[in-house]
């Protein structure tokens, strides 16, 4: 289904719900330099949103400042545990991070030139909980090249009320003492987050000299990618309605998962807070493409 189409189902739906506040997002690493489109910018376009980021790199944040909204605020803050710590800067930006490049990984990857060292700068990070600027969380994006375990364990308060996150998972390492994807894990399901699935998932070719005979679904090596991580639905009774229904529109505009919106509006009818004719509608506008006959 086109864009087009999945916005006006999206702008249907936020409407059934009939949501009491934007769905407030927290875009941590939010490079419009190295991204593009972001995951959530069908309720950005549509002002079903409000966002928070943070961008420390002074090119990237001078970009996102001249194309911003009303509903986007974006601060130059580092975020991770307080302390002052080294920004090691890559040839290519997106390897930008607090740790230095493991020379092995970049061989071994490809990336040498991408990760050769550029210069480096101190930076003070900022613990996440204590910065008034952030409201609640109901969404969570976070891309940063490793410090996504330390950000976490320092915003635990501000995510309390989130419903889903997305975070970059590194699945190889290509830092010296980066936290391992096991860290990132067992850090969000302390704060009662569960795996729902990849995102995506980026694979290099080992064979590099034959790299342009082999299909990129046979490329080897699985790098890094990005995950989306749910509120644990074992405890779905633990969920208000707001956040159920503000699931319901995650799920579906940035996820992408009927499923998941479906689980959210059937709670929701079970709770007696919607009625059936909000699912049949919804149903109405969902691609026949992923519907059984």
């Amino acid at each position: 289904m086109s864009r087009k189409n999945a916005a006006a189902r999206v702008t249907h739906l936020v409407d059934a719900l009939n949501l009491k506040t934007p769905v407030r997002i927290l875009d941590i690493g939010a490079n419009p330099l190295i991204e593009g489109e972001v995951s959530y910018q069908i309720l950005l376009d549509h002002g079903f949103a409000e966002v928070v980021g943070f961008e420390p790199q002074q090119d990237a944040l001078k970009t996102l400042n001249a194309k911003k909204s009303a509903a986007e605020t974006y601060l130059p803050y580092a975020l991770g545990d307080g302390t002052t710590q080294t920004l090691h800067l890559y040839q290519s930006p997106g390897f930008t991070s607090v740790y230095p490049a493991n020379p092995k990984s970049a061989e071994y990857l490809g990336f040498k030139s991408g990760m050769t060292e550029t210069g480096s700068e101190a930076i003070k990070t900022r613990k996440l909980d204590p910065i008034s600027d952030i409201p609640m969380v109901d969404f969570l994006k976070i891309d940063v090249q490793g410090s996504e375990t330390a950000i976490l364990k320092y915003g635990r308060k501000k995510l309390s009320q989130a419903c889903a996150v997305q975070a970059e998972v590194r699945m190889f390492p290509l830092y010296q003492g980066e936290p391992r994807y096991g860290a990132l894990d067992n850090e969000l399901c302390r704060q009662g987050f569960e795996f729902l699935r990849f995102a995506a998932l980026k694979h290099v070719c080992l064979a590099r000299r034959f790299q342009k005979r082999l299909k990129r679904s046979q490329f080897a090596q699985a790098v890094d990618g990005d995950a989306f991580y749910v509120r644990d639905l074992r405890n779905v009774e633990t969920y208000e309605d707001e956040q159920l229904k503000k699931l319901a529109v995650i799920a579906d505009a940035i996820i992408q998962s009927h499923d998941l919106a479906l689980f959210a509006l059937e709670t929701l009818l079970e709770r007696q807070n919607i009625d059936m004719s909000v699912i049949d509608n919804y149903f109405a506008e969902i691609p026949e493409d992923v519907l059984r006959p």
